[in-house]
């Protein structure tokens, strides 16, 4: 079992988005971000995406239709939310989410329960981290695979 580290509180957002609801709701990590399934960045939804559910469906709680016209309005505008990243690795780390996604790596193993979370939080998801997990893998040739530097560093 590998544990996550808190690395630094969330920075703010420019709207409100709450992922335990929309998990609660039945919102799958790989639908809003279908990048994961595809290739290295897990990518965040367009606002078309996110306005796709929200002309459909109303809110439960209606405290949080003022939220959800703030969503409107960026898409009435028709500008993107420029959501500020929160997980991020430096540039000498490559990292692809899709043969992670693949062989089932569930996303809460490297992003925490996100479906206990309003916004993401980051994780400090280092070196450490993810050789430890790579070096759990079976069977062994496998993890000497996954643990050469080339791996990671390309």
């Amino acid at each position: 079992m590998f544990f996550l580290q808190r690395a630094f509180a969330a920075p703010p957002q420019p709207l409100v988005y709450r992922h335990s609801q929309h998990i609660a709701a039945g919102a799958n990590c790989l639908f809003c971000h279908a990048g994961a399934v595809r290739g290295e960045v897990a990518g965040l939804p367009s606002t078309n995406k996110c306005m796709g559910c929200h002309l459909n469906v109303n809110p439960k709680d209606p405290a949080d239709q003022p939220d959800i016209d703030q969503l409107i309005k960026v898409w009435d505008e028709k500008r993107p939310v420029e959501w500020v990243k929160i997980n991020d690795q430096p540039d000498f780390v490559q990292f692809n989410h899709r043969p992670h996604v693949a062989s089932g790596v569930a996303c809460e193993t490297c992003h925490g329960n996100v479906s206990q979370m309003d916004y993401a939080q980051p994780y400090n998801l280092n070196m450490g981290f993810c050789v430890s997990c790579h070096r759990a893998q079976q069977p062994p040739e496998l993890a000497t695979r996954l643990t050469d530097c080339v791996t990671c560093h390309y």
